[in-house]
């Protein structure tokens, strides 16, 4: 049976492989979480605080680097209309 510790291990490591941008690093979590889902295994539900609090991080994250990749996107943009207007 899988456990709280380990899920909350791919968590902590898909927040470093965010914030360092390793593309590889998140393949292969994804790959360890696909596996996990598929598993008919369940985790256990006296702990999962902790994989909660993962989750929260994770999920302030993936928000800030939506924002950051949304605010590059308008720049681009901007830049882009800049050059045709010269």
């Amino acid at each position: 049976m899988p456990n709280n510790e380990d899920l909350a291990e791919i968590l902590d490591e898909t927040v470093k492989a965010l914030s360092d941008l390793d593309s590889g690093s998140l393949q292969a979590l994804e790959q360890r979480i696909v596996a996990l889902a598929e598993s008919s295994e369940s985790y256990e539900r006296d702990d999962a605080g902790l994989v909660l609090s993962k989750k929260r991080l994770l999920e302030i994250v993936l928000h800030n680097c939506q924002v950051n990749l949304d605010a590059l996107t308008r720049l681009h943009a901007r830049n882009m209309r800049n050059q045709w207007a010269q």
